[in-house]
């Protein structure tokens, strides 16, 4: 059973030379190095502010209500079926602690979502997937109603017939194309337009819809662009502003705190069973981090008996097991801290990265300057929205398995 710690301690400034594990020996930190590299801050204040919060809605906004996606600009610049799904498929609800979708992402009272709404009566759990989403920023909202044609609209029961008929129908004709970039652009402002605003907690209605029945200038010169790129090219930065690269690979060096731009330096210099020095230009901060803190372990019997499956490579796979927590258990084959993936699916497992930050988090026996590095590094992926380049989780995740599939030697043979 995993035992819940409160408190920190300070292992850096009081480390106590213990006997360790064999597997985990040769990558434990020196703690004295490591507090002579990083000065020691101020133990952090009280966070019950930081829990989860209501995001308010701002002064004079209008009153929060359901809408559809729908604007009146939408059939002079959209094709039909994107007419067709904003206006009589989707709407804009604004959340509550009754609403939650199947499957759908955690989401704050007070925040906007986009749902089906023709199964909005449905329990969740009845609900086909992707009946609900909360897009985190505008520029999402195209995402989120793609995910909704493409996975909920066929395999939901509510939706009538003669809508799917008509779909269908829709689906049949060729439409005129627009460059992709300019729908996404297009969806962005248009939520602009029936009132929603980006907030670092999600999207919430925060300013006054456009009544004027015209589209605003910006929404304009995305239609201008999507027209004639070639005669638009001097709108382009307005509408396409160019994104920092750092925040693309959700690198914060340069926003961080001073503390965790040294734990982050000094990682670096460290060596790692399962992050390379080539793996930094091409990770998140927060990864690196994180998987710095795992040494490798043998998996025991008694953790593989629980499950069904066995791993292929058994004789030779390690585990992932919290280098503090080995120091703290010196010989001993099972422990709080000790991570079995049986496959790469299971190390993919968004869950599975969940519960190695949660553990690190909570140690007795990690560092403060971890804890504070791993929560900062979150939040400034939060605020900020920024998300990875596609594909680049995955393909560390896969140099990840092999180098813990292949670790140990096969055993010679008799």
């Amino acid at each position: 059973m995993q035992q819940s710690f409160t408190g920190h301690a300070d292992v850096f400034s009081k480390h106590i030379p213990q006997p360790q594990p064999p597997e985990a020996a040769a990558f434990a930190v020196d703690a004295d190095v490591f507090s002579q590299h990083i000065p020691q801050p101020q133990p952090p204040k009280a966070a019950a502010a930081a829990a989860v919060q209501q995001v308010p809605p701002r002064k004079n906004a209008p009153p929060q209500r359901i809408t559809t996606l729908s604007i009146s600009s939408d059939e002079k610049f959209l094709d039909p079926v994107h007419n067709f799904l904003r206006s009589a498929c989707i709407e804009v609800f604004v959340a509550s602690d009754r609403n939650q979708g199947r499957r759908a992402k955690h989401h704050r009272l007070g925040q906007v979502g986009l749902r089906c709404r023709h199964c909005k009566h449905v329990d969740g759990t009845q609900r086909a997937k992707q009946a609900v989403s909360y897009p985190s920023k505008s520029t999402y909202i195209f995402e989120s109603v793609r995910n909704f044609q493409r996975t909920h609209f066929e395999a939901c029961v509510y939706i009538p017939d003669e809508l799917k008929t008509r779909y269908k129908k829709l689906d049949l004709h060729n439409h005129r194309k627009i460059q992709q970039k300019y729908i996404k652009a297009y969806y962005a402002e248009a939520g602009c337009e029936i009132g929603l605003v980006d907030t670092p907690h999600g999207i919430i209605f925060g300013a006054p819809p456009n009544l004027s029945g015209k589209p605003s200038k910006k929404l304009l010169a995305i239609m201008k662009m999507a027209e004639n790129p070639a005669a638009s090219a001097h709108l382009e930065e307005l509408i396409f502003p160019k994104v920092d690269r750092q925040f693309e690979n959700l690198k914060f060096s340069h926003l961080c705190s001073e503390s965790t731009r040294q734990v982050i330096a000094f990682l670096r210099q460290q060596k790692s069973v399962f992050v390379y020095p080539s793996d930094f230009p091409t990770i998140s901060d927060f990864r690196f981090v994180l998987f710095h803190q795992f040494v490798p372990c043998r998996p025991p019997s008694t953790a593989l008996n629980r499950r069904k499956n066995r791993p292929e490579k058994l004789d030779t796979l390690s585990g992932l097991c919290c280098r503090y927590c080995a120091r703290a258990h010196p010989g001993e084959r099972f422990h709080r801290g000790m991570y079995f993936p049986l496959g790469l699916e299971s190390l993919r497992d968004s869950s599975f990265s969940k519960n190695l930050t949660t553990h690190v988090l909570t140690c007795q026996h990690a560092p403060f300057e971890i804890k504070k590095a791993l929560e900062e590094l979150q939040r400034l992926a939060a605020e900020i929205g920024a998300t990875t380049k596609r594909g680049s989780k995955q393909m560390f995740l896969e140099k990840l398995w092999e180098r813990m599939a292949n670790y140990y030697p096969y055993p010679a043979s008799s």
